[in-house]
């Protein structure tokens, strides 16, 4: 493995800001299945082996953004290339109850001018990303099999999941993980990965949308052709939503010659989330009081 060390995690903030929950309508969605019959390992599964990326990466529109057009940062780039799709519900908007719709417009009214550790992507502190959004944040993935598991190495934040497809029982209720606790199953040529025992640390993207220690997420991995997955997950957290809603992407095989997946690393000792506390409240000083205000400043 190589490693990248991004010395500035506010540069790396401009970056992922743009890797938001993007409404597409469905119809545009690729087949959930393919009559193509994939390879298949000497154990019985398919053979998804292999150096992969989400087309879902670089989405730049987020769905709340589009209730105030002040708000919107990024406006004019609607329609680009590579969204993360939310194919239900209809509206293509996370179903928030009442309240916790409330907890995410007060995180947008700070993330832009951030006094608070809570108030900065955790993505950009360099914890963990959480699943599905380990799936689409910049980078890639590497996927290796072994009978009874399934291992995905991300070039992003050091991360990796083995994945268990031999049975065994989820761990202990009380267990909470960054990553959430990952359980598969083959049915046909889709990996079906359950997913549970989550802390509430982690958001989906980088504008606040978080969840509880009560997420259940379910993912489908479907090998449709030599070079691409198709990739749905449904994700329910009863203390959060209103109901369970989905997502999906097509996730691509990397073709470039000699490519080689490196790591995103970071180094000790950096202070770049003090610095960005640091330059919030130098801006709420200076009166630029939240999203508003950060978007007529550019």
């Amino acid at each position: 493995m190589k490693h990248r060390v991004f010395g500035s995690m506010i540069a790396m903030a401009a970056f992922v800001a743009v890797v938001l929950l993007v409404p597409v309508p469905s119809a545009g969605q690729a087949p959930a299945a393919s009559r193509w019959n994939p390879p298949h390992l000497p154990d019985g599964p398919p053979d998804i082996q292999g150096l992969w990326v989400s087309d879902a990466i670089g989405a730049a529109h987020s769905v709340e953004y589009g209730r105030d057009p002040d708000a919107d940062i990024i406006q004019g780039r609607e329609g680009e290339r590579n969204p993360i799709i939310i194919v239900e519900p209809a509206d293509g908007k996370i179903p928030y109850q009442p309240w916790a719709e409330a907890k995410r417009t007060e995180l947008l009214r700070e993330i832009f001018t951030p006094t608070k550790v809570e108030h900065i992507d955790p993505h950009i502190r360099a914890t963990l990303d959480g699943v599905p959004r380990n799936n689409y944040v910049p980078g890639g993935m590497q996927i290796s099999q072994r009978p009874g598991s399934v291992m995905i190495l991300y070039e992003s934040n050091h991360a990796y999941r083995v994945i268990p497809t031999d049975g065994r029982p989820h761990v202990g209720e009380n267990v909470k993980l960054w990553m959430g606790d990952s359980r598969g199953r083959w049915e046909g040529n889709t990996l079906v990965v359950d997913v549970t025992n989550f802390n509430d640390q982690s958001w989906f993207d980088s504008h606040g949308s978080f969840h509880s220690d009560a997420l259940h997420v379910v993912e489908r991995w479907t090998m449709v052709s030599a070079d691409r997955i198709d990739y749905q997950v449904t994700l329910e957290d009863p203390k959060v939503f209103t109901r369970p809603w989905k997502m999906a992407w097509t996730i691509n095989r990397r073709k470039e010659k000699g490519y080689e997946q490196w790591e995103d690393s970071r180094h000790e000792g950096e202070r770049d989330v003090e610095n960005i506390i640091l330059g919030g409240k130098r801006e709420k000083a200076a009166g630029l009081t939240g999203i508003h205000q950060h978007t007529r400043a550019r």
